[in-house]
């Protein structure tokens, strides 16, 4: 039996460096949703790794809490009062907030353990804590607090690729779900895919470990036990990583969703490899529809296929199909919507890339499109390379939507690529060409798919009344029409289909009101940025002029 270490540990999530992401959804979840607990906009998901290590803890501690400071406002002082020890736990896009967090902790003299893909042997955070977890903290974790029991703790701990039944259980009890617009559970870790500019494989390798099927399901039961019935984010990093193991995957959840009575709409990060025309991928369509996922994020990155060979990222290029019509083809087989990650600045990219960018993009049926400038992450191929030839600026933010490129690009400076970003985000975001994806997009998802969760929250009314009468609200009606003619093609008589439909377009409305004041955000901040004069030539005219000077 484990012993208690100490009386009470706090677990503190920091705050997101600046809300001016594309995933926070700060400004529409702000001025549509009801507010969190606090007072505060609600998130749209949990700090799962903390819950997950909050179940770890119990045996050691006789009380635990867990703080997400992106909802909590109260001094930080206030909250760890009476704790001993305060784990804090965040990425990269959160380490000016857990930074300023780390010092008042230990200004007020508790014990303070980091972990989370922030933690590098080069943070500064390495001068703060009393003890950090490097990569996964599963397979250390219990050593460390051995370790602190006995009071010959190490200051840096680096974790490793552990078994996948020792992946961390998360307790949904330790949050209050209501502050959050989804869930998420994690299923699988490890990609064995080799983009270059992709930091997945090397912290959670490239084999794909699957969490047991028990484990996943005590995480949907505990769910549905909590009276969450609402969308829930399979977080893995590329879901059918393995086929076969997917395969699996997909049928348990199914069978999950039956022993529990509910099928929780889910949604995921995948590959482009489900459009291949191989049978293998013919049944995980088949049951990614049947284990009701409503959505899947994918990473195509560029229609320019000099780029995609440049990054490696060659899995696009597989098959007779296009890369748009992949993305139709993977809608019209699961009845899911497709959601895409998009990056400019590839070496390969120029300022006559830009217009086929925004017309790839348009031509698609996905309504959410996360486009953002490439930027060496840490311990990457793209960052080794980038460095052996001297090419790096600055470190990245981790936000990959700042409109920030944090190298010399090749055939543009630096100011070029910031700028074209900002005529893509125009191009995409632009109501006309934003709403005729929708409309693509709501003919082709299944309603059934998502009937009963939308019959569930179908009753928000007012939040219905504030889309249709706030910001945006005269581009929403303009569009209406032919969305009731696609709902009642669609459905017909099937008058939950119809309201499926409807509450799908005004989703979108929604979420639309969050990307255009980003893009706002992104034209003030690009256009009245002051540039060097190394970020006003590409990296290849400078090299041309050293050799002219020689």
């Amino acid at each position: 039996m484990i012993k208690h270490i100490a009386q009470k540990a706090v677990l503190i999530y920091p705050e997101f460096d600046t809300q001016d992401t594309f995933w926070s959804y700060f400004t529409s979840l702000k001025m549509y949703a009801a507010a969190s607990e606090f007072g505060l906009p609600k998130r749209v998901l949990p700090p799962l790794g903390l819950m997950g290590l909050f179940n770890h803890l119990k045996p050691y501690y006789q009380s635990l809490s867990l703080v997400d400071k992106n909802i909590d406002p109260r001094p930080i002082q206030e909250l760890i009062r009476d704790a001993n020890h305060v784990f804090i736990g965040g990425m990269l896009a959160q380490e000016q907030s857990l930074l300023k967090l780390a010092k008042e902790v230990k200004r007020a003299g508790k014990l303070l353990i980091i972990g989370g893909t922030v933690v590098t042997p080069k943070s500064s955070l390495v001068t703060i804590a009393d003890h950090l977890i490097e990569n996964e903290a599963e397979g250390v974790i219990d050593q460390l607090l051995q370790d602190i029991r006995v009071s010959k703790a190490k200051k840096y701990y680096k974790g490793f690729a552990v078994l996948p039944e020792q992946f961390f259980q998360p307790d949904y009890a330790s949050i209050n779900m209501q502050n959050y617009m989804h869930m998420a559970v994690q299923i699988s870790r490890g990609c064995p895919e080799n983009c270059e500019f992709c930091d997945i494989p090397l912290r959670f390798g490239k084999a794909y470990r699957v969490t047991p099927f028990e484990k996943t399901e005590q995480s949907f039961r505990q769910m549905k036990q909590l009276g969450w019935t609402g969308q829930v984010f399979v977080v893995d990093d590329n879901f059918i990583a393995n086929p076969k193991k997917t395969l699996a995957v997909l049928k348990n959840l199914y069978q999950i969703g039956e022993q529990i009575g509910y099928h929780h709409p889910k949604y995921t990060e995948l590959t482009l490899r489900l459009a291949d025309d191989t049978p293998i991928m013919h049944e995980l369509r088949y049951w990614f529809h049947k284990s009701h996922f409503i959505n899947g994020f994918y990473g195509v990155e560029t229609p320019n296929k000099a780029s995609l060979l440049e990054t490696k990222k060659t899995q696009n290029l597989r098959g007779k199909r296009s890369l748009v019509e992949k993305l139709n083809y993977i809608s019209e087989q699961t009845g899911a919507g497709v959601m895409m990650g998009m990056i400019y600045g590839f070496d390969h990219d120029t300022t006559d890339s830009v217009e086929p960018f925004i017309d790839f993009v348009n031509a698609t049926n996905a309504p959410i499109v996360m486009a953002g400038l490439l930027n060496a992450l840490p311990f990457t191929s793209l960052m080794a390379r980038l460095e052996k030839e001297d090419r790096t600026i600055q470190n990245t933010s981790g936000n990959n939507s700042d409109g920030v490129i944090n190298f010399i690009p090749y055939h543009l400076s630096v100011q070029q690529a910031e700028q074209n970003y900002l005529r893509i985000l125009q191009g995409i975001y632009h109501p006309r060409a934003y709403f005729c994806r929708v409309l693509r997009h709501l003919n082709l998802i299944d309603p059934d798919l998502q009937s009963d969760y939308r019959d569930d929250a179908s009753n928000n009314f007012i939040q219905l009344i504030k889309i249709l009468s706030r910001k945006n609200a005269l581009v929403f009606w303009i569009y209406l029409p032919k969305v009731l003619a696609i709902a009642y093609k669609r459905s017909r008589l099937n008058r939950s289909s119809y309201k499926v439909i409807l509450a799908e377009y005004f989703s979108l409305c929604g979420q639309y009101t969050h990307f255009s004041a980003q893009v706002q955000v992104q034209e003030q901040q690009i256009t009245t940025r002051n540039y060097q004069n190394y970020q006003l030539i590409s990296w290849r005219d400078s090299q041309l002029l050293k050799k002219e000077n020689k």
